[in-house]
């Protein structure tokens, strides 16, 4: 039987998109003022929210993620 597909967004959902913010400096933040999600390698600054891993793993074993 094929798993169904489920669409998981990840800012404020999974991670904390705010931690990734904080952790750019000043001048990225600056140069991409407007458009912060613009920033390159953004999501790989910022903190996974409570229980958002597990939650994701648990997901992931009745669907298609």
């Amino acid at each position: 039987m094929e798993k169904k597909i489920v669409y998981v967004d990840m800012d404020n959902v999974l991670v904390d998109f705010q931690s990734g913010i904080d952790a750019m400096k000043d001048v990225i933040t600056s140069e991409y003022d407007g458009r912060i999600d613009e920033v390159p390698h953004l999501f790989a600054h910022m903190k996974p929210l409570p229980g958002a891993i597990d939650a994701y793993r648990a997901l992931c074993e009745k669907y298609d993620c």
